[in-house]
């Protein structure tokens, strides 16, 4: 899935009969009549191999940064986290949150997340239990037990660790 324009500029117009080439792989709105397209192997190696595209999300939400113009710790829960007593403004820099259903299935997780590999701080963020997703996710299916398994995808835009309440917003 993605973006199919970098694959549109790397490839050139060819005669019809090229199509009969495409790799079966290829997704059939490039292979349909009327669409031209070059198997020039420069271009293909320029763009990697041409994948299917993904299904659309079930639900694309955003989710907003912020900034805590005040804050105090007011006690500690018996769970570990705080109470707190907050003040706080979103700013115009938002977190891109994918999300997809399936039936659940017995031994598989009821919820996933993946963090995109162009995610600011990607290799800071953990998609196990201590994600603030999966635990809202996985808070969410063990309280609602006719929902669906869900898959997350995160792109993130907000810097993580960054002290705009990015993973908190994603939750």
């Amino acid at each position: 899935g993605g973006d199919m324009w970098p694959l549109l500029q790397a490839l050139s117009l060819a005669p019809p009969s090229a199509l009969s080439r495409l790799p079966a792989a290829t997704p059939r709105y490039l292979r349909a009549p009327g669409v031209r397209l070059s198997l020039d192997a420069s271009a293909l190696s320029a763009v990697g191999e041409v994948e299917d595209a993904a299904p659309a999300p079930d639900l694309r939400l955003v989710a907003p940064a912020k900034v805590n113009l005040f804050l105090r710790v007011v006690g500690k829960r018996p769970d570990g986290f705080h109470e707190l007593a907050s003040l706080f403004q979103t700013v115009s820099l938002f977190d891109d949150l994918d999300f997809w259903t399936s039936p659940r299935e017995e031994g598989a997780p009821l919820a996933s997340l993946e963090v995109t590999p162009d995610s600011l701080g990607a290799e800071l963020i953990p998609t196990d239990e201590s994600n603030l997703v999966v635990r809202a996710l996985s808070l969410y299916a063990e309280r609602v037990p006719s929902s669906p398994a869900i898959h997350c995808r995160l792109h993130k835009r907000i810097p993580a660790q960054g002290g705009l309440g990015g993973g908190s917003s994603d939750a």
